[in-house]
C-alpha cells in the first residue's frame, strides 16, 4: 500500500507544479470591454400590414389625419435622443434605393409611404438632419438550405401535435386580441408602449419557446425554425455592430418580436449601453 500511496503523492506533487506554473504564465485577466455607443431600440407593429406573421395586427390607415398626428408625436418624443443612426428593417442591399427615397421624402419631393421605416424612420432621420437611415436587415435561410427542416406546420401534422399547437394559438391569440385593443382604441404611442412593455416581451419571448418544442429529438423542427430565427436576428445584430462607431447613438426601429434578442445582444456584448425603450416614449423623459 504504501507504494500506490507514495505514487499517489507524487502525481498529486506533479499535478499542484504543473498548475503553479500555469498561474504564473497566465496573462493578467483583461477587463470587461467597456461600452462605446448608446442603442435605443424600438419595437413597433407593421404599419401597411404586410400579413407576414402568424398573428397579425391589422393597422387602419396611418395616412388619416388622426394617425399623423399620433405618429409625429411618438417621431418628437423618440427624436429626444437624438440618435447618430437610425437602423432599419430593410434588407442590406437595398440601402442605395433607400437612400434615394429617403432624399426625395425629406426634400418634400415624396410623400411617405405607410411603412413604419419611413413614418418613423425617414421622419426622425429628416428632422435630425442625418444623411437617412441605415439598412441593417438580413432574411434568408443561411447555413439550413432545407426549407423542409423548418417546417413545423408540417412536423405537427406528422407527430399529432395538433392539441398542442391549438393550445398554443390560443395564447398568441389572446395576446394579438390585446395588441388589437390597444390599436384600436387607442394611440400610435399607446401601441408602442404595449410593444416595448416587459410583459409584451416576456409573452413573445415564450412564444419562440413553444414553436422549438414542435416535432421530437429526432425530427426536431421547431428547434430547427428557432435556430433560423436566432440566426437572422444574430445576423441583424452583426450589422448593427459593423455600422456603429465610437459615440454613436444609435435607434434600431424594428418589428416588436426582434425586441428580446437585439436587446439580449446589445447588453451582452458590452459594446452598448442599451436606453429603457419606454422611458423615451415618454413625455416625461429626461432630454439628453
Amino acid at each position: 500500500m504504501r507504494g500506490v500511496n507514495g505514487r499517489f503523492a507524487l502525481a498529486l506533487a506533479a499535478a499542484t507544479l504543473v498548475a503553479s506554473v500555469a498561474c504564473i504564465a497566465a496573462p493578467a485577466q483583461a477587463t470587461d470591454p467597456q461600452p462605446d455607443a448608446d442603442f435605443l431600440f424600438v419595437g413597433s407593429f407593421h404599419m401597411n400590414n404586410p400579413g407576414r406573421d402568424v398573428h397579425n395586427t391589422h393597422a387602419d390607415d396611418v395616412l388619416s389625419a388622426k394617425r399623423q398626428r399620433e405618429i409625429a408625436e411618438v417621431a418628437r418624443l423618440i427624436a429626444r435622443f437624438k440618435p447618430t443612426k437610425i437602423m432599419v428593417e430593410a434588407d442590406t442591399t437595398s440601402q442605395a434605393k433607400l437612400d434615394q427615397s429617403f432624399a426625395q421624402s425629406c426634400q418634400g419631393k415624396r410623400p411617405l409611404t405607410r411603412n413604419e421605416t419611413e413614418q418613423l424612420g425617414f421622419r426622425i432621420a429628416c428632422d435630425q438632419k442625418l444623411k437617412g437611415v441605415v439598412a441593417v436587415d438580413w432574411n434568408d435561410m443561411g447555413p439550413i438550405k432545407d426549407e423542409a427542416s423548418v417546417d413545423f406546420p408540417a412536423a405537427i401534422e406528422r407527430h399529432g401535435q395538433q392539441a398542442q399547437y391549438e393550445r398554443d394559438k390560443a395564447i398568441g391569440k389572446a395576446v394579438n386580441d390585446v395588441d388589437q385593443h390597444t390599436l384600436d382604441t387607442g394611440t400610435i404611442g399607446d401601441m408602442l408602449l404595449r410593444l416595448n412593455s416587459p410583459e409584451w416581451l416576456r409573452a413573445n419571448a415564450q412564444a419562440y419557446f413553444r414553436i422549438g418544442l414542435y416535432g421530437t429529438e429526432e425530427d426536431a423542427i421547431g428547434r430547427n425554425w428557432d435556430m433560423l430565427w436566432y440566426g437572422r436576428n444574430l445576423t441583424i445584430f452583426n450589422n448593427i455592430v459593423r455600422r456603429t462607431e465610437p459615440g454613436d447613438r444609435v435607434l434600431v426601429l424594428y418589428g416588436a418580436g426582434h425586441g428580446n434578442w437585439l436587446r439580449q445582444l446589445a447588453t451582452d456584448s458590452g459594446k452598448y449601453r442599451v436606453e429603457d425603450t419606454q422611458r423615451w416614449l415618454k413625455d416625461d423623459a429626461p432630454t439628453q
